[in-house]
C-alpha cells in the first residue's frame, strides 16, 4: 500500500522526506477532527456520488464492504492520505496485529510525507499514534510498529531525546534492522551530524553491501562534509553497484 519500503529494496532511491527539514514542526499540535481532514482532502478532489454519500458516515456505522469500496476508489484515485485513513477504518473492524501494524505505519509515514499540508499530516499522525498504542499493547517488541513510533516522535513530537530512547530500545530488540537504521540516518542528516551519519551509512552498507542506495547516501554525506575524494569514490562504487544490479 503506502509504505515506502526503500530500505528493503536493493534498487530503491532515498525517500525525499528522509533528508529534508521538517516544515513547521514545533512539537505542539491541535487535534484535527475527521471532518476537518475530509474537508481538506475534498478541497480539490471531486468524489463520486457513492463516495460522497458514504465517506462522512461514521466508520462504525458503515459495512466493511462499503469501506473497502471507498478504499478502492481512494487508492485508484491516488489519494494516499484518504487511503491510509480508510485502511485504518478497515483494520479497526478486524484488529489483528498485522492489520493494525500496516495501518499505523501507513498513517505515520503518510503523515511524514505530507508535512507541507498540516491538517492532513496532523490528522494522519494523530490517528497513527492511536493505532501504534493499540498495536504495542498486543506486542511491545513489534519492530515495524516501533519504527513507526520512532518516526512519529521525530516528525510529529519533535523530541530528539525521546526519539533516541525508543531507537535504542528498538535496536536492542533487532540490532540489524535496516529500516530502523535508515530512519536514524535521516535524523542524523537533518541535524547535520555528519560523522555519525557516515558511521550509520557504513552500518547500512555492511547489512546490504549490494544496495547502491547506501553508497549514494555516503557519497552525498561526504560531499556535505567537503570531502570530494571520498564523495567521488563512493559515488563511483554506487554507480558500479547499480550497473551490476541492472545487468542481473
Amino acid at each position: 500500500m503506502l509504505i515506502r519500503s526503500l530500505w528493503l529494496s536493493s534498487t530503491a532511491e532515498p525517500a525525499k522526506s528522509a533528508n529534508r527539514p521538517m516544515a513547521g514542526v514545533t512539537g505542539i499540535h491541535k487535534p484535527v477532527s475527521r471532518e476537518e481532514f475530509l474537508d481538506e482532502i475534498f478541497k480539490e478532489v471531486r468524489p463520486t456520488d457513492f463516495v460522497a454519500r458514504n465517506i462522512r458516515i461514521s466508520p462504525e456505522k458503515v459495512s466493511e464492504d462499503t469501506l473497502r469500496a471507498l478504499w478502492k476508489w481512494s487508492a485508484e484515485s491516488g489519494i494516499e492520505p484518504l487511503s491510509a485513513t480508510l485502511e485504518a477504518d478497515i483494520a479497526e473492524k478486524n484488529p489483528t496485529q498485522d492489520n493494525i501494524t500496516s495501518a499505523a505505519r501507513n498513517l505515520v509515514f503518510g503523515g511524514a510525507e505530507f508535512r507541507d499540508y498540516p491538517l492532513i499530516s496532523d490528522y494522519l499522525m494523530q490517528r497513527g499514534k492511536t493505532l501504534i498504542d493499540r498495536g504495542m499493547e498486543m506486542n511491545p517488541n513489534n519492530v515495524p510498529l516501533r519504527n513507526a513510533l520512532i518516526t512519529y516522535i521525530s516528525e510529529y513530537e519533535n523530541e530528539p531525546m525521546k526519539f533516541l530512547g525508543v531507537l535504542r530500545e528498538t535496536l536492542a530488540i533487532d540490532s540489524n534492522n535496516v529500516e530502523t537504521h535508515f530512519i536514524h540516518l535521516g535524523l542524523l542528516r537533518k541535524s547535520g551530524q555528519w560523522k555519525k551519519a557516515v558511521a550509520k551509512c557504513e552500518k547500512l552498507i555492511s547489512l546490504q553491501p549490494q544496495n547502491p542506495v547506501w553508497l549514494f547516501q555516503l557519497s552525498d554525506i561526504y560531499g556535505q562534509m567537503g570531502d570530494r575524494e571520498n564523495s567521488k569514490t563512493y559515488r563511483d562504487l554506487a554507480i558500479k553497484a547499480e550497473r551490476n544490479q541492472k545487468n542481473k
